[in-house]
């Protein structure tokens, strides 16, 4: 009688143990399982682009627009000089507008042009965002986030204000993030080419307005 029970007790502790170990390895094979990826959000979409323009990357948008006043204007509040373009010798053969100091702190680059056509300016900012749309990239674990972009007007320095036309300072762009790990990064625009055509009778893509240069 007390061997039976005895050998009863050692099986029901055996089998209580069993089942300890059973609903652990069940709830470690629960806990193995990778959580799903985030969701790309449209504020942290623009988070992220702003993020790289704060730190001078990725935020030189060229602009082209006609001015009749622009030259003569930049020229009067020192943002830029005309300079002689010479060759290996010395000699003089051309001239163009350049950059001066002051001009430097505004934007990146100019072409300006005398006939007041198609001028030319690599701009840098500061800008506001608007993300418009986040859609699925080509590539797996990628999307591709649409958004306007334009100079913050209330926080633009007084000498970008002084000669080049506000309405002139924003476009649309297309960014590629890709999946690292549990975070989405930044990793470049995406050229109009590269965009992929839009489902049967979906709108098609913003077209891209000033070209984004990845600086």
């Amino acid at each position: 009688m007390h061997t039976t029970m005895r050998g009863m007790g050692i099986s029901f502790r055996n089998a209580t143990y069993a089942l300890l170990l059973a609903g652990a390895a069940a709830m470690l094979g629960c806990g193995s399982d990778p959580p799903p990826p985030p969701d790309l959000t449209p504020p942290a979409a623009a988070a992220a682009i702003t993020a790289r323009w704060s730190q001078e990357q990725m935020n030189h948008f060229k602009v082209t627009f006609h001015s009749d006043d622009l030259v003569e204007c930049g020229v009067k509040n020192d943002l830029w000089k005309l300079v002689e373009v010479t060759d290996k010798n010395g000699n003089a053969w051309s001239t163009r507008y350049q950059l001066t100091d002051r001009g430097n702190k505004i934007v990146t680059a100019i072409s300006l042009k005398e006939t007041g056509r198609g001028h030319e300016i690599l701009l840098k900012g500061p800008y506001r965002i608007e993300v418009n749309g986040i859609t699925d990239g080509a590539q797996p674990n990628t999307k591709n986030v649409a958004f306007r972009w334009d100079i913050d007007w209330d926080k633009a320095p007084d000498d970008l204000k002084a000669c080049i036309p506000r309405f002139e300072l924003s476009g649309n762009s297309v960014a590629l993030f890709q999946l690292d790990g549990m975070e989405w990064k930044f990793l470049n625009y995406l050229n109009p080419e590269e965009l992929p055509p839009p489902p049967d009778g979906a709108p098609a893509a913003a077209p891209t307005v000033g070209s984004p240069l990845g600086h």
